[in-house]
């Protein structure tokens, strides 16, 4: 059973790590947006009028798709302090316990919410307010629940990582 559970946690990683390098490169295209913008608005004195939010739409991106590679990678919010401590199998029964609970309400309100708000923006046709490219603002909103479901593929990975340590004899 452990085997198993293995299995597919490292396929859930996999996916997860895929996601995530790729998501990583708007690091490079934020900074190309960015560098554009810079050139054009100091040396030639014509600003765009849809970089800013153009690149801050691409930096939304990267952070809502990039939180289930840095969970991943242990970069996620936890006490350390207190976790650190911890013997394996102590840390496997408080994250499969409190642990899921607060992952669980946190993901979903970005679930349920963040889909409640991408579904409305898209209904009404929000575009962007800035009126630097009429942008249309469903897509940006769309990120939170999808960023959501990629947490918790995360944190199914974790779980079951967590019962390997539990199911396993020491």
């Amino acid at each position: 059973m452990t085997k198993k559970l293995s299995s597919v946690s490292r396929a859930l990683d996999r996916f997860v790590e895929a996601i995530g390098r790729t998501v990583s490169l708007l690091v490079l295209v934020i900074i190309a947006i960015v560098s554009l913008e810079m050139v054009l608005r100091f040396v030639f004195n014509r600003p765009t009028p849809w970089a800013h939010e153009l690149s801050a739409w691409f930096q939304v991106a990267l952070v809502f798709l990039g939180g289930g590679y840095a969970f991943n990678k242990g970069q996620f919010v936890r006490i350390d302090v207190v976790h650190m401590r911890m013997s394996p199998r102590a840390k496997a029964i408080v994250d499969l316990t409190l642990g899921s609970v607060l992952l669980g309400l946190f993901a979903g309100a970005m679930i349920w919410h963040g889909t409640d708000l991408a579904w409305q923006s898209f209904r009404m046709g929000e575009v962007s307010a800035t009126g630097g490219w009429s942008g249309p603002v469903f897509i940006a909103k769309g990120l939170v629940p999808l960023g959501g479901i990629l947490l918790v593929m995360a944190w199914i990975s974790h779980m079951l990582k967590q019962l390997v340590i539990l199911f396993e004899p020491e």
